[in-house]
């Protein structure tokens, strides 16, 4: 069912000038000006496309982004069908994200089913989010066949209020102490704190996250593996700001986290582990204890 504020951020958006692209309804053909569009979504594979492509995002128009097109029925509801590609768990629903899209934001809301997702580092409440501009990375199945989407959009973002507290989002309480994890945390998680210079080593294997770890304090991390086990290990154990453990609470992912390489898609367990680096820094990102070291450290160490 297309919930309120799908309709309100989608609007009705009529096309005009030059060009076809596909409509809101089953098979329908909106005349559209190419120029016309507010923004643009990558990552994802319109019909027909042989890979990914950058999918031009105009005012009004709803978009469906989920498993490949190959599905025996459409997906319901009007709205554009993007796949995101083959490959992508079966758990992964036929719908995983709906985008409704405004001039200078878009509603973004998870699909019907279980999945994995972070939107800038943090699990979205179930109500969904309103993004503005200028750029948002959406990662869909992070712990699975991670899919990376970037919405860009072009118009200034307007200042926003911050959104009530919904009362059904859950995130876990995270907090970690002493000379070994907190500095590792701090750097497993940089890349997905906002708002900070950005580091100059990037990814999720263990050799990405020590460098990390020199670039900050500029010491090799005692037992780098070992540390980054036990953060995952209290992610996988953490309990909610009621109390509640995380992996009792229904549809929260990662919970339960998959225990044996056979029972995911890698084909080693160096890029399992580097899935599960990846949602941890999410968790630890959102959880917020590591941003004011980040920012304490990075503006000491800015030129005078």
């Amino acid at each position: 069912m297309r919930d309120d504020r799908d309709r309100v951020e989608a609007g009705t958006g009529t096309g005009t000038g030059t060009g076809i692209r596909a409509g809101a309804g089953a098979g329908r053909a909106v005349p559209v000006n190419p120029d016309d569009a507010v923004g643009v979504l990558s990552g994802v594979v319109p019909a027909g496309a042989s890979g990914p492509r950058d999918v031009p995002l105009h005012e009004g128009d709803r978009y469906l982004i989920g498993r490949p097109s190959r599905l025996r029925t459409p997906p319901a509801g009007p709205g554009v069908f993007l796949s995101l590609g083959p490959g992508v768990r079966r758990s992964v629903p036929a719908v995983a994200l709906v985008l409704a899209v405004a001039r200078s934001a878009v509603h973004l809301r998870a699909g019907h089913g279980a999945m994995d997702l972070l939107v800038d580092g943090a699990v979205p409440p179930p109500g969904g989010l309103r993004l503005a501009g200028p750029a948002h990375e959406v990662v869909v199945d992070p712990v699975g066949v991670p899919r990376t989407l970037a919405v860009r959009l072009f118009a200034a973002a307007p200042a926003l209020e911050a959104p009530p507290a919904s009362g059904t989002t859950c995130l876990p309480v995270l907090r970690v102490s002493g000379d070994r994890l907190l500095p590792m945390a701090a750097a497993l998680a940089w890349p997905l704190v906002t708002n900070v210079p950005r580091p100059a080593a990037d990814g999720w294997s263990l050799p990405r996250i020590v460098a990390r770890h020199r670039e900050l304090w500029g010491t090799e991390p005692v037992d780098p593996r070992h540390t980054l086990f036990r953060l995952r290990e209290i992610l996988a154990g953490a309990r909610s700001a009621d109390g509640r453990p995380m992996a009792v609470i229904e549809d929260v992912q990662p919970w339960p986290w998959a225990e044996r390489l056979e029972d995911t898609p890698y084909l080693d367990s160096e890029s399992f582990m580097a899935a599960k680096n990846r949602v941890t820094a999410g968790y630890f990102a959102a959880a917020g204890q590591v941003r004011p070291r980040l920012t304490e450290l990075l503006e000491r160490r800015r030129p005078a």
